[in-house]
């Protein structure tokens, strides 16, 4: 979960990591959004959530670089929505506009989906408002496939790699929990006045997610996913201990399916810095209405 707020511009649907990376080296970035915006939670069309961004070295291919884009966490979504077009949008200068994008669409229902790619190459418009560039390639749905300028790209399914103990994390910081709101500006339904519950302190004692009567408020609260109000994540001791054995991930522990939808390109690093005098990029994803709003 992250502290980064997002606007809806329209039928515009922005949820964004930004990563700076140099010359394809690792380094250290802000990551994963798990149901947080509770305009993108609560649509239909799950896979315009989007979850983590990774860019790092292709671990079998030191001229390559590999660029993966999660959507629809923590939903029962299986395919992506044709309606929608998911972006990497890429700059070679701080702060400034995006440059370069890849842009992907998706044609047909179920299984038989295609995945179309476009680009990396400049963007018709920058900002919220966007159109399709040329295209490159296009895949199957949960196939790898290679394209004519050099790119392998895959769209599908994929166990999501986040590790979190979620029950735990609701016990103190409420308000990560879609549910508890009504609106994406309304603060939730649990109330500061009484525990720190809602506003991302934590006052259990030390070496505890929450005090007892955080625990009890939280039992109070909605239910996340289907799951009762009040779940822990240990439900033998009902225990939030900073330090379980077995440690907790409620993504599989509880045994939800709770996977990902994701978009994975490894490319040359040629495709992403031939042209521009900077070896430093900022890469951050967004997903529209695939009409270009």
């Amino acid at each position: 979960m992250k502290p980064i707020h997002r606007a809806l511009a329209g039928i515009v649907a922005m949820a964004a990591v930004v990563i700076a990376i140099v010359a394809y080296d690792t380094e250290v970035v802000r990551g994963s959004d798990h149901q947080d915006t509770y305009n993108l939670a609560t649509r239909s069309n799950t896979s315009a959530d989007i979850t983590d961004v990774f860019v790092f070295p292709s671990p079998t291919n030191a001229a390559n670089v590999v660029l993966a884009m999660d959507v629809a966490p923590l939903s029962s979504a299986q395919y992506f929505d044709p309606t929608l077009m998911w972006q990497f949008k890429i700059s070679h200068v701080a702060g400034g506009p995006e440059d370069e994008v890849i842009q992907f669409g998706v044609t047909g229902t179920g299984a038989s989906q295609t995945i179309t790619v476009h680009g990396p190459a400049k963007p018709n418009e920058v900002g919220t408002t966007n159109t399709f560039i040329t295209q490159t390639g296009s895949t199957p749905y949960n196939t790898v496939s290679t394209t004519a300028n050099g790119m392998q790209i895959y769209a599908g399914p994929k166990a999501d790699p986040f590790y979190i103990d979620l029950f735990a994390l609701f016990s103190f910081l409420g308000d990560r929990n879609y549910s508890t709101h009504t609106s994406q500006t309304d603060p939730g339904t649990c109330n500061p006045a009484v525990t720190p519950l809602c506003n991302g302190d934590n006052a259990g004692a030390a070496g505890t997610y929450a005090t007892a009567a955080q625990k009890a408020q939280s039992a109070t609260m909605p239910s996340f996913n289907g799951f009762a109000a009040g779940t822990m994540s240990s439900t033998a001791t009902g225990a939030y201990a900073c330090s379980t054995a077995p440690a907790s991930d409620t993504l599989t522990d509880l045994g939800t399916g709770f996977n990902v939808l994701t978009f994975v390109v490894e490319m040359p690093r040629a495709l992403l810095t031939t042209g521009y005098s900077s070896q430093v990029i900022h890469v951050w994803a967004t997903v529209n209405s695939s009409t270009g709003s």
